[in-house]
């Protein structure tokens, strides 16, 4: 699987992902989105961005590709910097569409990694999220940008990620479900 290829075909590639398999998977996701020509928009939705950061070096990648959006930082845990734009809250999805236009105006990011998209349902019911996904798809200044949405196949999640999976399938140009290894063309 060449995740970097099937971004360079499409506007829009949806990895679904079992949560047993998603920090093997992630690697191998990562290191094929890193060969990809730009800056890379890494949206820490899952995990806060010094933790993402420090896991991406010591895989040996190559963070200065990477411009970060972190969403789930305590405030004493926020640093200043340039590589990444903190948030209040993962769940505030106006706050979110504003950072990702600035990363791709300001820092030109071609590519926009959400890590996991799902997560969000913590905070939003999927009507929300596909809305949130339809305004980044039709948005002036996303629309020469990749997304690669990462969605974990999670049973015990409230509303279930497989509504969201379907849902979300709609947009998406690739669609690779690494839960049953099969690549799937979405049209």
């Amino acid at each position: 699987m060449d995740i970097s290829a099937m971004i360079a075909k499409s506007k829009f590639c949806m990895i679904i992902l079992h949560e047993s398999q998603y920090l093997s998977k992630l690697q191998e996701i990562v290191k094929s989105v890193e060969k990809t020509p730009g800056k890379i928009c890494y949206i820490c939705l899952n995990n806060p961005y010094l933790d993402v950061k420090a896991d991406l070096l010591d895989k040996g990648i190559d963070v200065g590709k990477f411009f970060f959006i972190d969403t789930l930082a305590s405030k004493s845990a926020r640093q200043d910097g340039s590589d990444c734009i903190f948030l209040r809250s993962a769940g505030n999805l106006q706050e979110l569409r504003l950072a990702i236009n600035r990363a791709v105006e300001e820092k030109m990011c071609r590519v926009l990694m959400f890590d996991t998209i799902s997560t969000l349902l913590i905070y939003q019911q999927s009507s929300s999220i596909l809305s949130f996904t339809h305004k980044l798809m039709t948005g002036m200044t996303q629309s020469d940008v990749r997304k690669l949405f990462i969605v974990l196949k999670d049973e015990e999640v409230p509303g279930g990620t497989e509504a969201l999976s379907k849902d979300l399938g709609m947009f998406a140009d690739q669609m690779l479900d690494m839960t049953s290894a099969r690549k799937e063309k979405v049209v």
